[in-house]
Order: structure tokens, then sequence, then C-alpha cells
């Protein structure tokens, strides 16, 4: 089997938690290209929607939120980069970041429905619209996720027949636990968790990211395998989403160190259909406004080249 390389980025358009840079067309433009000279070959919009910041206009959304105005369709433009270079998209639904986290859940369904009929509507056209994401993330049973992601996902397959993709996260870390008393799960206590879920998402999400920082270093590999197993039990692809920030410094978020992203891309190896990342235009590319990125960019080539 051929070394896997990241052949997929999220695009974190609406900057919910790293800093924007501030791009326009002709950077994106600039960006998509370097998308392709890299290999990256799919881009997924993290969340087209979150809270009162919107991607691009939606009446389906400010009908029933508060929102910010919309200076530049940014689905579009992506939708026609992605077009003229041949990438796939993945459009990424709406985050209240309200309403589930108050048990609200079925309200989030409903805005999420309507809107999801509307991008459809809009951009469905586009040749680059190869999939959607579901943005509401946890890392476990826990905020009706098994609910919220199951309604959405049967909604999406009645109007469309691309894949669905999820990107939760692991419960393999003391300091990232919701309740800091807690210590990390083991690889079977998230198997045993991740099986019921699973179940559930069978024949309606197709491929499933878990956020690779959300696990020790040390524990990745087992953890990723248990994982494995139990999507190949219920027919789901397992990819990776391997994270180009760092989330062991004491500042949010700096690019991550060369020698950790390269572990991580060692170890899931054996276990992966394909490596995406959060997030290459801020973390790891030539193009961003961080040199420790370009950097990262540079060793993450030389590293490819020994493989």
């Amino acid at each position: 089997m051929s070394y896997l390389p990241i052949t997929g980025t999220f695009l974190d358009e609406v900057t919910h938690d790293i800093p924007s840079q501030n791009w326009g067309p002709a950077e994106w433009a600039r960006e998509f290209d370097t998308f392709v000279q890299t290999g990256i070959d799919t881009v997924i919009i993290i969340r087209s929607g979150y809270g009162e910041k919107l991607s691009a206009p939606s009446k389906a959304i400010s009908s029933r939120r508060p929102t910010l105005p919309v200076y530049i369709d940014l689905v579009r433009l992506f939708l026609d980069l992605a077009a003229e270079r041949g990438i796939k998209l993945f459009f990424g639904l709406y985050d209240s970041g309200y309403h589930w986290y108050r048990n609200d859940w079925t309200v989030e369904v409903d805005i999420n429905k309507a809107y999801l009929h509307e991008m459809f509507e809009n951009y469905g056209d586009s040749p680059a619209f190869q999939g959607w994401y579901l943005p509401h993330e946890t890392s476990d049973s826990g905020l009706r996720i098994i609910d919220i992601n199951t309604a959405l996902a049967k909604e999406i397959k009645s109007i469309s027949d691309l894949p669905i993709l999820a990107s939760p996260y692991f419960h393999a870390r003391a300091d990232y636990a919701v309740d800091t008393r807690t210590v990390p799960r083991t690889p079977e206590e998230h198997a045993r968790a991740w099986s019921e879920i699973f179940e559930r998402y069978a024949g309606l999400v197709d491929y499933c990211a878990f956020q690779d920082g959300t696990a020790d270093l040390l524990a990745l590999e087992d953890i990723t395998a248990a994982t494995a197993q139990e999507a190949r039990n219920h027919g789901i692809r397992l990819w990776s989403n391997l994270e180009t920030f760092d989330r062991d410094m004491p500042i949010k978020f700096p690019p991550t160190d060369w020698r950790k992203l390269a572990h991580k891309l060692d170890v899931v190896q054996p276990y992966v259909d394909k490596v995406i990342t959060f997030e290459f235009s801020h973390f790891m590319s030539p193009n961003s406004m961080w040199e420790p990125a370009r950097n990262l960019y540079r060793r993450y080539r030389e590293f490819l080249e020994t493989k």
C-alpha cells in the first residue's frame, strides 16, 4: 500500500476560533492553485455558518436567527475555484452554537433542514459540489448528537445521493475531557461508545474523520485501530483529520511541530482511507500569514520525499 499524504483540507471561512487572514478572491485563487500543487483534491467547508456569521446569503438562517451582513459569497467563490481545478467540495451545514447546547436539538435540526434545501437549490448544480459535512461535533452520544446527525443525514439523502462526512473528536487526553476529573477513554471504551453511534450512522454517514489532536500522541495508533474496526463493522469508511495546529501550546492555536505531524501521519497509515487536515490554509500553507506554517509546509514536503 502506498503512503497516504494529506489530500484534503477543511476551509474555516467564518474563522470561528482561528484568526482571519482577510483573503479576497485573488488570495483564495492562489491558495486553490497551491492545493493542486500539494495534491489536495478535496476541500470541506467546516461550517458555512456559525451563530451570527454566514459565508453565503441565507433566508433560511436570517429569518430565524440574527445574522451579520454577507459581503462576499464565499460558497460560490470556493465552488467556482474548485470546479476550475477539479477539486471536490464538501458543503458544511450551519451550527447555531446555541440551540443544541441547550438541548433544543429539534430547532437546530429544523433550521438546518430548511437551510440545506436552500443551499442545494442555490449551489447544487456546481460540478464541484460533491459531498456534505455535518458540523456538530462531539466525542460521544452527548448533546443528542446521534439524533441531530441522523436526522440531518436522512434529510440530505432525501434530496441528494452525495456522500456525507463527519469529524468527531476522541475523548483520549485528560486535559480535553469535559470533566477534568475523568480520565481519558481507553481504546476499548471508545470502541464501545462508537459502536452504538456507528450502528445508527450506518447507511447515512459515509465517512468519519476523527480529530487526531484529541488523543494523546502515544495513544493515537491504538485508538485509531479500534475505531477502524468498529467503522468497518458498520460500513463506514474511516479517514484521519490530522490537525496541523497544536493543542499543546499555551496559546490558541499555533502551527504544530513538524515532528508531531510526521508521527501522526505515520501511525494512521494502516487504518484510514484518506488523510485530511484542519486546517491547511492557516497552519501549513506556504501562503499562510504565519512563518511557522510556511516552515511546516517545507518540512512536510521534505518528509514525504523519504516515503
